[in-house]
């Protein structure tokens, strides 16, 4: 017979193709980190161990001399057999021929490097017959913190939220493909080790985002969450200066299966993606138009008509109704609805066209174009859509939507002297150490108003704090910011069911602002509280009470911006060292007296901050005027006093005068105001 061979390299192909195939292999993610290098989402790899107890190069006096002493590591490291168990095991599938037999599933990188040291495993790949194949595991060290804001990739790519989804291409890094040979059992294993793949590592994201003032937000969030029974909420916390947001939360509420408990998780992200009516905290913008066109000043009177006032067939109603004819900026401190729509409509109702110029002028009407995919643009009609009573509606905050980071970047621009920065989330993208791309701050708006019209409202906005609708915020140093209240629309009923919003927008410290921060709070119940003042500032004074009294940024800017001779203070108590510790920070000169004593009186002068000694014994009652509260309490409860405190703010008085004898067990109210 004579043996014919063509075609051979089609065949030599065919062949190929049937006993190899190819696999790809998932480059490590990238990491994504806080601001200062704090990791917020990680790849953990694990690995599953197998053994190809027929590797060609695995003899059978290696097998012999070393099986009992890898069966007894396996039985120390694994403990889920013993070494006896191990032993027949592994003897069983080499002398059955198994290619693929499992040794352990999703071990740590520190547990894989010890097994493959075990013997026969430390033995190159041919004969050792260690197969190791890598998973990737996406990995959130803080737990839920921030998780909608970093986001994920989901439905093999078709689903991107986050970070993860807008920086997908630099997280992923670069793939490679293996060749898969197949070997009996129509089993396929790799022809190199996993470890040797050289899939490239995905690039790192340095975020603009600081954990603890994440943490801060989500925390006082909850809380009031929880507290109103509220549906679901958002929080932003961004430096006006730059657009940097440090804190970015968003909790909705969710029922615990098979439990009657309702817990709140990040959902949805709220902040960026729901456009609701802002209801009163857009009064700002139709304050700012009138002042800006020149139609009216801070002292233009008008009446309130006994808090209602009928617009066509549609009536006006103040949540707080008086019957007074007050000043511009009196109606925005008490948030009146007619005495802001009042004016609106008069002004423009012949030209609605200027006052939506204004809001364009004011960029309400586009989007803000944050970086991340979910951003809802704002909508808002134009005057050819609008009906009779658009305008006056629409000067209090209805017949439009924003979003929670739509509304708080027009009030950064207010506080930022009219400059509009565009928020954003991302600083760095780094290969390692190596600095690859960097953002910087990117300007919307140079100045969205006059300055004149700028300053005449931020003095307004605080004004709402010191003695307007949100005096319950009032703290010891400036907020400025404004409430809103408002109700919430169902496709169903309309405004019917009294679903409202509570929320609440401003900055800090209003001479000098560095931070503005949103609160939206969505349907609390009504019967504990549903008024911005009541639900949502609470929280902005809780995240803003904390920044104040830890950042040291703040109080350098306000020095630089308000030298000693300026700040307001004349005197000021407390423990010496204290004192002279932020006077350091500070760069104060300060100047201490002779006296030993531990407590001095801090008189400030134009250059010096001098210290002389406070009179305090152990049997008379000091002067706690002037003195923290803190340091007042702590000498007196150190002199066997029981203390209660009265009020808000500094200390005005104090029920036992000065100089008066005090015994162990003495009451001393302290009065604060």
């Amino acid at each position: 017979m004579d043996t014919q061979y063509f075609d051979g390299a089609y065949w030599k192909k065919l062949g190929d193709d049937y006993t190899l195939a190819e696999r790809k292999i998932i480059a490590e993610r990238g990491n994504i980190y806080t601001y200062d290098g704090r990791m917020l989402a990680t790849t953990i790899p694990t690995f599953n161990l197998f053994m190809d107890t027929r590797a060609e190069g695995l003899l059978d006096t290696v097998w012999n001399q070393k099986i009992d002493s890898l069966a007894r590591a396996l039985a120390a490291k694994l403990t889920i057999k013993s070494a006896e168990a191990w032993k027949l095991a592994l003897t069983d599938a080499r002398e059955s021929g198994k290619r693929y037999f499992p040794i352990a599933r999703k071990v740590s990188f520190l547990d894989y490097k010890v097994i493959k040291s075990f013997p026969i495993f430390n033995l190159p790949k041919n004969k050792s017959g260690l197969i190791v194949e890598q998973e990737n595991t996406r990995k959130m060290p803080f737990g839920f913190l921030a998780q909608r804001t970093i986001g994920y990739i989901r439905d093999s790519g078709k689903l991107k939220v986050g970070i993860e989804g807008r920086y997908n291409e630099e997280l992923s890094g670069e793939n490679k493909e293996i060749i898969m040979q197949k070997v009996a059992g129509g089993i396929y294993m790799p022809l190199e080790e996993q470890s040797e793949f050289g899939a490239k590592p995905g690039l790192d994201i340095y975020t603009t985002l600081d954990i603890n003032l994440q943490d801060l937000a989500e925390s006082s969030l909850e809380k009031t969450l929880k507290k109103f029974q509220a549906k679901h909420g958002s929080v932003i916390l961004m430096n006006i200066k730059t657009g940097e947001i440090k804190a970015i939360a968003n909790l909705g509420k969710f029922k615990v299966k098979d439990a009657n408990e309702i817990q709140y998780i990040e959902d949805y992200n709220y902040a960026i993606g729901e456009p609701n009516e802002p209801g009163s905290v857009i009064k700002l913008a139709s304050v700012m138009a009138l002042l800006e066109d020149g139609f009216c000043d801070e002292n233009y009177k008008i009446d309130l008509s006994k808090g209602k006032y009928k617009y066509y067939n549609a009536e006006m109603i103040d949540a707080h109704p008086i019957d007074a004819t007050v000043t511009l900026k009196e109606a925005f401190k008490m948030s009146s609805n007619v005495g802001i729509s009042k004016p609106i409509f008069k002004f423009y109702s012949s030209d609605k066209d200027k006052f939506y110029a204004k809001l364009e002028q004011f960029n309400l009407t586009k989007p803000i174009g944050i970086e991340i995919v979910g951003e809802v643009p704002p909508q808002i009609k134009k005057p050819k859509e609008w009906s009779g009573v658009s305008l006056p509606w629409m000067s209090i905050g209805y017949e439009m939507k924003l979003t929670p980071l739509q509304i708080l970047t027009f009030y950064a621009a207010v506080a930022n002297d009219g400059k509009m920065m565009k928020p954003y989330l991302v600083k760095e993208i780094r290969d390692n150490s190596n600095v690859i791309e960097t953002f910087k701050p990117e300007i919307i708006s140079k100045q969205i108003a006059k300055k004149e019209t700028i300053s005449a409202v931020k003095k307004m906005l605080e004004k709402v704090v010191d003695s307007g609708t949100a005096s319950n915020i009032k703290s010891y140093y400036s907020i400025a910011g404004k409430t809103g209240t408002n109700l919430l629309t169902t496709k169903k009923n309309g405004y019917k069911e009294k679903f409202y919003q509570s929320s609440f927008v401003g900055y800090f410290p209003a001479e000098n602002p560095l931070y503005a921060c949103i609160v939206v709070v969505n349907s609390p119940n009504n019967s504990i509280g549903f008024y911005g003042n009541v639900v949502a500032a609470p929280v902005f004074k809780d995240i803003a009470d904390r920044i104040y009294a830890t950042d040291i940024k703040i109080h350098k800017e306000l020095l630089q911006k308000n030298p000693i001779s300026t700040l307001g203070l004349k005197t000021f108590k407390g423990f010496k060292e204290d004192i002279v510790s932020i006077g350091k920070k500070l760069g104060w000169n300060t100047i201490l007296g002779d006296s030993a004593s531990e407590w001095g009186t801090a008189v400030v002068s134009k250059k010096n901050v001098v210290m002389k000694p406070s009179f305090t014994t152990a049997k008379l009652m000091p002067n706690l005027k002037d003195m923290s509260l803190k340091d007042a309490v702590y000498i007196l409860e150190n002199m066997g006093a029981k203390v209660t405190i009265q009020g808000k703010g500094k200390i005005t008085d104090q029920s036992i005068k000065p100089g008066q004898r005090i015994f162990k067990g003495s009451y001393v109210k302290i009065y604060l105001g």
